[in-house]
């Protein structure tokens, strides 16, 4: 058990609400989420608890504080109810000179740590009286709940200060414990913690059970499973080598503990994993249809809408460009799928799920995406099968147009900005259509747009003036306007947008965004009989 000690003088402690949750026992835990600060106390009952993957074993007076954005699975260990009380709150940092506040640091509370709360009987009496008053609607009596939550914290601060022999050894464990969810577990021993620990091998086993509810061993091979599961997930190296990985020095037996607290073989986890796998996709959602993988919930609001997965997104559920993490553990999901647009959530999505973070890599093309998620989900032709209906599809476009745009007439891709004032340039693999124009009908690429968007790896240029339009577009032969909110209407008045060779020729198209933007197989591949639409019968925005 931990001491508390919190900065009453610098931080302003106020509640958000108190409630009393019910546990029984089940086969799966009940996900609580900490949206913020919380503090929680077994008041009746025993089980565990599951703690950002860290596992504590709770019975009556076990308390916790814990930090905003913590996942708290917990569950009962046998046919009684195990209740607890759940109490948010905020601390607000508060300035030396009165009524103001700082940006300093947020509160932290100490991690995963159990708090000493004895004599639990005044700790639970102040809960009671929270609960007793939770819907008091009279001002007063609400600034009261305030009063009597400083109350509370004050007496565990108070509780927290016995240092005794016997707490002081219960808290190296706990440390100890913490540690290994940060240690490669290959070399480490019952023996090397307890004199880690500084105390004998019995007593810290002892220690290590009270405090989660498993034996040392038992505890650090589900942490070395929990290992293994995510790399027969995520990686195509060998079962030798993950279980290497993992610390067990062989396979066989690597194989047997894993049936034995698993209930399957690794091989028949990964396979049935893949077969009914539940996936999140922050990014990379619309890859996951091109190959008949539908993802339970998706980013729909910034990357839905595709007019060639519309179907295909019912049922999808949208967890929004910043999911929070209840929305995505309330999913259950088996894998999680994010590129960089979402790195600070990465830690977060782990504690769920498998997180496998696919970078942008502006080098790096969309068969290629399909390529490295295909070997993650057990779909390893599906890029190939993909790529060749592309370009078997692109073949049969260019050959109903060779008579109409001629021979590698050269293109720009733009998007207009501010009212016109700015544009953007795409390359030939960033969407707005870049890749069905460049690599499917073989369009050729205005020199700045190779040099500056292409060759620099960026696929984009943004915020550039519109003066410096003819710079990227006065050779070109044709014209597409991504059209994302505002089209042409700002500049076709414009004398530098109207002296352009493509827009005098009657050859400048807008592409609207849910037909043109998407950058996904089935969306560039429906994008080429688009265009060649727009090209056959010379549709102009001039």
């Amino acid at each position: 058990m931990g001491r508390l000690s919190l900065p009453f003088s610098s931080y302003l402690f106020t509640l958000v609400d108190i409630s009393q949750i019910s546990c029984s026992a089940s086969d799966h835990p009940d996900r609580l989420h900490a949206r913020t600060h919380v503090f929680v106390a077994t008041i009746q009952g025993s089980g565990g608890a599951v703690i950002d993957g860290r596992r504590r074993r709770l019975t009556r007076a076990s308390c916790f504080l814990l930090s905003p954005d913590t996942l708290f699975d917990v569950f009962s260990d046998n046919a009684s109810e195990l209740k607890l009380v759940w109490l948010s709150f905020r601390a607000a940092p508060v300035a030396e000179e009165e009524g103001e506040h700082t940006a300093a640091a947020p509160f932290d509370c100490p991690p995963y740590e159990e708090l000493n709360a004895q004599p639990f009987a005044q700790i639970a009496g102040r809960l009671e009286e929270l609960l007793r008053h939770r819907d008091e609607e009279e001002e007063l009596a609400r600034f009261k709940q305030h009063v009597r939550l400083q109350e509370l914290l004050y007496e565990l601060c108070r509780s927290s200060s016995d240092t005794g022999g016997q707490l002081q050894s219960r808290e190296a464990v706990r440390r100890s414990i913490d540690r290994l969810h940060r240690l490669d577990l290959a070399d480490m021993s019952v023996d090397a913690l307890a004199r880690q620990a500084n105390i004998g091998a019995r007593q810290y086993t002892h220690l290590f059970k009270q405090l989660t509810g498993k034996s040392p061993v038992d505890y650090m091979t589900e942490l070395r499973l929990n290992q293994a599961k995510k790399q027969l997930l995520t990686s195509n190296e060998s079962l030798q080598r993950i279980a290497q990985r993992a610390g067990f020095k062989d396979v066989y037996y690597f194989s047997r503990r894993f049936k034995q607290m698993v209930g399957q073989s690794p091989k028949q986890y990964v396979r049935n994993t893949q077969e009914g796998m539940r996936i999140v996709a922050l990014y990379y959602a619309n890859v996951l249809l091109s190959i008949g993988v539908k993802p339970i919930g998706a980013n729909l609001t910034w990357w839905g809408g595709s007019i060639f997965l519309q179907e295909m997104e019912q049922g999808i559920v949208d967890i929004g460009c910043e999911p929070s993490l209840e929305a995505v553990s309330r999913l259950e999901p088996d894998l999680i799928l994010m590129n960089d647009a979402n790195l600070s959530n990465y830690g977060a999505m782990s504690k769920i799920a498998p997180t496998v973070l696919l970078p942008y890599e502006g080098q790096r093309n969309i068969f290629e995406d399909v390529r490295l998620i295909g070997r993650l989900i057990n779909r390893p032709h599906a890029a190939d099968e993909l790529e060749s209906r592309f370009e078997l599809r692109a073949a049969e476009v260019r050959e109903r147009l060779s008579g109409i745009v001629g021979r590698q007439p050269v293109a720009a891709i733009v998007r207009f900005e501010r009212e016109g004032r700015e544009f953007s340039v795409f390359g030939d693999n960033y969407g707005r259509s870049g890749w069905p124009i460049y690599r499917g009908l073989r369009f050729g690429i205005p020199e700045y747009v190779q040099r500056q968007a292409i060759d620099s790896g960026l696929q984009i240029v943004q915020n550039l003036p519109l003066e410096q339009l003819p710079l990227y577009a006065a050779n070109a032969e044709y014209l597409f306007v991504s059209d994302e909110g505002e089209g042409i209407r700002h500049v076709q008045d414009n004398p530098i947008w109207r002296s352009l060779p493509a827009v005098e020729q009657g050859r400048a198209y807008v592409l609207d965004r849910a037909s043109f933007s998407f950058f996904d197989p089935i969306s560039i591949e429906g994008q080429l009989e688009l265009l060649a639409q727009l090209l056959t019968k010379g549709r102009t925005a001039s």
